[in-house]
């Protein structure tokens, strides 16, 4: 019951960490931080932290500097020095006790926000050859499974299965982030060219060839995973000897949290699972995730076409408007500026007759300013959103799951009948695979039919044999004039004279 009071409690002093980068003086804040993130035990006083700031070319005013060093305490970031060391002087003594150490937490929350602001605009690379590290981990581990797991030693053990969760947790957050990226590309509509040459010649197939090899190695990490499951219990016991083992072991669980390797806990491994084997009517994640990879790739597609001048005809005029209005800007008198917008618009004079103008409703006439003309009405998407583009998503792909069922249903029977001809033809002939005088049915006789004409037309000039191959099925026929072959069936009888027709399995 405590627990659960004290998680909002937790995590209110947890979203503190991050206050040093909410307000306007967050350059100072992070230019302070810096300084005591190199090193976990170094202690700054606020004249150190100045002078050391100035080092580095960091122009501060040193009167802040100590409130700036406070609120980094409050908040978590830093914490007070308990050391006084030997002060000559009561003077001394409290210029000691205000200095200050970074926090562990201090620490995480400055590597994580640096990492942030330094790859902001990067675009991740997605290294999909982790997933064979993860395979050949799992084969590793299978291996000293088999071994005997009392045999092997705990640190081989712990080094395979950090070989497995390992690879498979930076590849988990590359390929995220990767895909966060695509899902944000797929609505810009403001492209320049080299952006859609990127999209359009560059990511399009980098992501087909990643989810190529994603899908090449997602079935043998399931099967090697499937293998291991009736393990995972024992692995776990085996390599649960860190220190949150100890932990544990002293009854300390509840009160110190010690974050464990990943692979001791049989959610890790169920985890795992559930990112290369789908369970019951849900997919698997990667299933999940390359699914949304490809609608939004389609969805960028669509709009790259949309962009593109070599698209459908609704391409982006955005350059030639550019290039229009510095024309514009360039011309030397309002004469020239005319002439450039009736050359571009087709803004020349004109009556029409019979017909309302587009603009007879209007509350004014055109040649009122519009400084002094009223407010126009504008769209609510376009006023409060600025978005131009008909609203809704792209229409789903049609899933034909039932059509490649009914098809795949279709092949099975048709290979199955053909497997049982091929049966009955070969049960029919001689020893040697002689056919002489039998009675087949209609489908047998069609598909000796098939086999004769196949042998025909590959009879080569000059050769008594001719030979043909159907799939299981191989057939010789060779000219003797005291050989015949007489095949009957319930639509008719088939006689070959002078010839001897052989009937072989593949």
């Amino acid at each position: 019951m405590n627990e659960q009071a004290s998680a909002p409690d937790k995590a209110a002093r947890a979203r503190l960490l991050f206050r040093y980068v909410g307000g306007e003086e967050w350059r100072d804040y992070r230019a302070i931080l810096g300084i005591f993130a190199d090193t976990f035990f170094a202690e700054f006083s606020p004249d150190d932290v100045v002078a050391r700031l100035r080092a580095d070319g960091v122009d501060i005013d040193p009167d802040v500097v100590p409130d700036r060093l406070e609120s980094l305490r409050t908040w978590g970031n830093l914490a007070a020095s308990t050391t006084v060391g030997n002060p000559a002087s009561l003077d001394d003594y409290y210029r000691r006790r205000h200095r200050y150490l970074i926090t562990r937490a201090g620490q995480e929350v400055h590597a994580v926000v640096e990492g942030v602001l330094g790859r902001v605009d990067e675009i991740g690379d997605v290294q999909a050859g982790r997933l064979r590290d993860v395979l050949r981990a799992l084969q590793r581990l299978f291996d000293l499974v088999e071994q005997g797991l009392e045999r092997v030693a705990v640190n081989d053990l712990i080094d395979a299965v950090r070989g497995v969760f390992d690879p498979h947790a930076s590849f988990s957050d590359e390929l995220t982030q990767f895909f966060a990226s695509i899902n944000q590309w797929q609505s810009r509509y403001d492209l320049d060219p080299e952006e859609i040459a990127f999209f359009a010649e560059v990511l399009v197939g980098y992501v087909s060839e990643q989810l190529i090899e994603i899908e090449r190695m997602t079935r043998p990490i399931a099967r090697a995973l499937r293998a291991l499951e009736p393990h995972v219990e024992a692995i776990g016991a085996r390599v649960r000897v860190g220190l949150a083992a100890r932990v544990e072991a002293q009854g300390m669980a509840g009160t110190v949290k010690v974050r464990a390797i990943a692979g001791t806990d049989s959610a890790d491994w169920w985890h795992l699972q559930r990112w290369f084997e789908a369970e019951h009517d849900a997919p698997s994640r990667l299933e999940a995730l390359t699914r949304q990879a490809m609608a939004a790739v389609r969805t960028l597609t669509g709009n790259l076409t949309r962009l593109s001048r070599a698209g459908s005809g609704s391409a982006s005029r955005r350059i030639d408007f550019v290039r229009l209005a510095g024309w514009l800007d360039q011309a030397d008198d309002a004469d020239s500026a005319h002439a450039l917008l009736n050359a571009a618009f087709g803004l020349h004079g004109a009556r029409h007759l019979g017909l309302p103008s587009r603009d007879a409703e209007d509350p004014v006439a055109s040649t009122t300013s519009w400084a002094t003309a009223p407010r126009a009405a504008v769209p609510v998407t376009l006023r409060e959103r600025g978005e131009r583009r008909q609203r809704g998503s792209a229409s789903p792909v049609r899933d034909r799951a039932m059509e490649r069922e009914v098809l795949r249903r279709e092949r099975e029977a048709m290979r199955l009948a053909d497997a049982k001809v091929a049966e009955e033809l070969l049960a029919a002939a001689e020893a040697d695979g002689r056919l002489i005088d039998v009675q087949l049915s209609t489908e047998a006789l069609r598909r000796i039919r098939m086999l004769l004409s196949a042998s025909g037309a590959r009879r080569v000039p000059n050769d008594p044999i001719r030979r043909a191959e159907d799939r299981d099925l191989a057939c010789e026929v060779t000219r003797r004039t005291d050989a015949s072959v007489r095949l009957e069936c319930p639509e008719g009888v088939l006689t070959l004279l002078d010839a001897e027709l052989r009937l072989h399995a593949i």
